[in-house]
């Protein structure tokens, strides 16, 4: 049925009363909101979200309940393809109203606002049905709307559209450059819709290639035609701000521009090749990235270890692993668990990729003289109270990031080593005093980022009893599962990633093995005797529990081979005397 007058009920609250009223955000949150709002002029609801006071989906849960509708996360609907086709595209995404499901006498959709009474009474008038309206948060809408209108055929229709277009313009029909800013569109918006990472343009002899890493893999994407790869290099270098005319020095640049629904990042790195230029486009999700501590998929052990030790007041919080596990992320869900308005919260990193509103952030520039031990050492005049620092990288950031800790500030870093236990014998290796670390190192988490399974085509299995044996189990009863792959996730099988996780804490016995300068190899074992799970185990729990499968954790997380070879014989001294012989012994037979 069509929504009644809403003008006779009870008035609508205002938006910061009614998520006040709600429990979603506290007085003093709004109180803050709203004078950025008057400062900025920007919407309230975006500066809630923005400054993590609450998330996108709380606050359309509280207007819907306001309005009377129900609420969906969206998350596990999936709208009736005949439904989709009771309303016209451009008037789904204009209106932000999507048709889940129909019969002969009612249309069931969500909206993004359902106080938009116009865009309900017009959908009844279009459809001929009764309307039924359910909340959801926009993030999820313009998600589940890319599946829906963003299909492969679509996309390969409008490429190929825009391909012929461009081609055109370099025949001198036109000399535009609309079709080929088209095309550099639609390349960038399907990596985002994949949820890429990366979006690589790697030239060939005869054609361009687009490959997007999905969660953490490479897959081949698009080709273009290798006549428009200078007007594609060129487009894309106008958008980074970049010299278009410099082809034979590596540049970087940065672009922001909106696609899919929400704006995106785009860190831009060119470098000359054999074939024209490799353009590589690191994608810079902040809805993706700035994630709660709860959100981020630990294990609830290491989440609350995690949390214990970034609310110390004082002390070293370290993460570690290889470039793209994650570390990021874990630091920036740290930050999110400090309160930034009654806290002096700064950063140093290089570079800035995500915003983070009443955190203060600094970007290094080594080209200017500005480093991470001269921005540190700046920083601990600014009065902090908590500082992250991008990576430690030399021995003078080390011993002001140690310095800082013992003088009462709580510093979150990253360092690339192994393992947990590697941190340590590296930090001392950088010239920091073995006898500094148990006073001053709080805690040290390594991670590597797993594969989840797809949710549409995984299917229960079990693995083989080798595969058990490879993590030093015996085959036993869990919620083991195949990756298959369909045409959701690419073939691939897998949608999403996690973190698998070892949490090391400085515990007396470790302490005395870093003051006598043991190897990493004898930390390790003294923190599993005390109840520290490795990477390897903590993914095993997670693939046994079906968060992911035993074959993505062991390609991830992989023994190091230790082979031992046999050392050779040291060739004899060429004026060396020959070695005497031995004297026959007297009770041997036939002697005497």
């Amino acid at each position: 049925m069509t929504r009644p007058p809403r003008d006779g009920g009870a008035p609508r609250k205002p938006l910061g009363q009614l998520l006040v009223d709600a429990g979603v955000v506290t007085p003093q949150q709004l109180q803050f909101s709203l004078k950025e709002q008057a400062r900025t002029g920007q919407l309230l609801g975006e500066i809630i979200v923005g400054h993590n006071f609450a998330t996108e989906a709380a606050i359309a849960a509280a207007l819907s309940g306001q309005s009377g509708e129900d609420f969906d996360d969206l998350s596990a609907l999936r709208p009736d393809p005949e439904a989709l086709g009771l309303l016209p595209e451009a008037f789904v995404r204009e209106r932000q109203v999507l048709p889940l499901s129909a019969d002969e006498h009612t249309l069931r959709v969500a909206m993004v606002d359902t106080f938009d009474v116009e865009t309900i009474d017009a959908v009844a008038a279009i459809t001929s049905r009764d309307v039924s309206v359910v909340g959801c948060p926009r993030s999820a809408f313009f998600k589940v709307l890319a599946g829906c209108f963003g299909g492969e055929s679509d996309h390969n229709r409008r490429l190929e559209a825009s391909i012929e277009g461009a081609e055109r313009d370099l025949l001198g029909a036109d000399g535009g450059e609309g079709p080929v800013v088209a095309l550099v569109d639609q390349l960038i918006s399907r990596g985002v819709r994949m949820g890429a990472t990366d979006i690589h343009l790697q030239p060939g002899e005869n054609l361009v290639h687009v490959r997007y890493r999905v969660d953490g893999v490479l897959q081949l994407g698009d080709t273009v035609p290798k006549d428009l790869q200078s007007a594609v290099e060129s487009r894309i270098k106008i958008m980074g701000r970049m010299d278009i005319s410099e082809r034979r020095l590596p540049q970087d640049g940065r672009i922001q521009m909106n696609a899919e629904g929400r704006r995106i990042d785009l860190r831009v790195s060119t470098v000359p090749a054999v074939d024209g230029e490799n353009i590589v486009m690191r994608v810079l999700d902040r809805e993706k990235v700035v994630v709660k501590l709860d959100e981020v998929g630990f294990s609830a052990q290491h989440r609350d270890l995690f949390r214990q030790a970034v609310s110390r007041s004082h002390g070293i919080v370290l993460a570690t692993g290889p470039t793209g596990s994650g570390k990021t992320t874990t630091l920036y869900a740290g930050l999110l668990e400090i309160n930034a308005l009654e806290k002096n919260v700064m950063t140093l990193e290089d570079p800035v990729e995500y915003r983070i509103p009443v955190i203060r952030q600094s970007q290094v520039n080594p080209k200017a003289g500005y480093t991470f031990a001269k921005g540190l050492r700046a920083l601990l005049r600014q009065d902090p109270d908590v500082i992250l620092v991008g990576e430690i990288r030399d021995p003078e950031t080390a011993e002001l990031a140690v310095r800082a800790a013992m003088t009462g500030h709580l510093v979150l870093s990253t360092l690339h080593t192994n393992d947990a236990a590697s941190a340590l014998p590296r930090l001392i290796d950088m010239g920091v005093s073995p006898y500094l670390l148990p006073s001053t190192l709080i805690a040290v988490l390594s991670q590597r980022l797993v594969r989840r399974p797809c949710p549409h085509c995984r299917v229960p299995d079990t693995p083989d009893a080798d595969v058990f044996a490879a993590f030093g189990h015996d085959p036993e009863a869990g919620e083991w599962v195949r990756a298959v792959g369909c045409p959701r996730c690419s073939g691939t099988g897998y949608q999403g990633r996690l973190p698998i996780a070892e949490f090391l804490c400085m515990s007396p016995e470790v302490s005395e093995l870093v003051m006598g300068q043991a190897s990493a190899a004898a930390i390790h074992a003294a923190a599993r005797r005390e109840g520290m799970a490795d990477i390897r185990e903590d993914g095993y729990q997670k693939a046994r529990a079906g968060q992911t499968t035993l074959e993505e954790v062991r390609r991830v997380a992989e023994r190091r081979l230790m082979i031992k070879r046999p050392r050779p014989a040291p060739p004899p001294e060429a004026d060396a005397p020959p070695a005497p012989i031995a004297p026959p012994d007297p009770a041997a037979p036939g002697t005497g």
